[in-house]
């Protein structure tokens, strides 16, 4: 069993997409919670960001039974990304996973601009050291371009779901044997990631994030029972359009393909770099 932490509105609503799933555990950390259960934690609010960390919640016995693989979910705007370390150095000993939302940064201004530079590097860096396993980060803005047309009022709700959608296939991914494929795991020092889908049909890309300088890159691919069954050629065709992905000393491609749960084909990507991700937004660029 995988224990998520949601902190914050955005986490608190991405952990909730995986309510319906037995294979998860979930703890809410938000001012929005109206009183403390098992499951949940009234983050308080402060005025100054510093005392975030300087005010720890009290977590020793919210966190008594957590697992010891955490996933963790934040959107690094929200203030209460500020009391992400404070929570985190709870379960310190355990393997933990950093899921960042990176809002929109070309609206961020003052005081949110610079709180969501330092923390996204920050946790970056931790992830780097070792103390978290990994860090994988989502643009919402990119989300929004791939998912295409999005009414206002689903537009969290939506990306919400994509973000749940990827993260629990990646988790269940991991924990079965594919059909075949050549799936290795990364070196450790390449602990900063970003997801994305593919079309199963050419194995055309859509990243989550741009992530810079990507290392090794590995493909899961969901192909129907009956394509599995019956069709000769796919082995082929897939290892065909595999071999046409940019590859090099420092840059190396991987896949597994399994048997898909539906009756259509899907997949997903994951890149991974050793290289500290930075936050420029399009004036900066200019």
């Amino acid at each position: 069993m995988i224990s998520l932490i949601g902190i914050g509105t955005a986490g608190e609503n991405i952990v909730n997409c995986f309510k319906n799933n037995k294979e998860y555990r979930a703890y809410i950390i938000s001012d929005n919670v109206q009183r403390n259960s098992k499951y949940k934690h009234k983050l308080k609010s402060y005025k100054n960001l510093e005392d975030y960390e300087e005010k720890p919640p009290k977590l020793q016995k919210f966190f008594k039974d957590i697992g010891d693989h955490v996933q963790v979910f934040l959107c690094g705007s929200a203030r209460s990304a500020n009391a992400t370390l404070s929570i985190l150095q709870h379960i310190k000993d355990k393997k933990i996973d950093i899921f960042y939302v990176q809002p929109d940064v070309d609206l961020l201004i003052g005081v949110p601009k610079l709180q969501e530079r330092a923390i996204f590097g920050i946790l970056q860096e931790y992830a780097r050291s070792g103390l978290f396993n990994s860090f994988t980060v989502f643009s919402n803005p990119i989300l929004e371009q791939i998912i295409g047309s999005v009414p206002i009022k689903k537009y969290f709700e939506t990306i919400n779901q994509t973000i749940y959608y990827s993260v629990h296939y990646k988790n269940l991914f991991d924990h079965t044997n594919p059909v075949i494929g050549n799936l290795t795991h990364p070196s450790e020092v390449q602990r900063i990631r970003a997801l994305g889908r593919i079309d199963p049909k050419n194995l055309k890309e859509n990243w989550f994030f741009d992530l810079d300088a990507s290392r090794d890159v590995c493909y899961y691919i969901c192909i129907s029972k009956n394509r599995l069954e019956n069709d000769g050629d796919l082995h082929q065709t897939i290892i065909g359009q595999l071999k046409k992905k940019p590859r090099n000393a420092f840059k190396n491609v991987t896949y597994a393909i399994y048997e898909s749960p539906f009756e259509t084909d899907f997949g997903f990507c994951v890149a991974h770099t050793n290289a500290i991700q930075k936050t420029l937004d399009k004036l900066e660029q200019e």
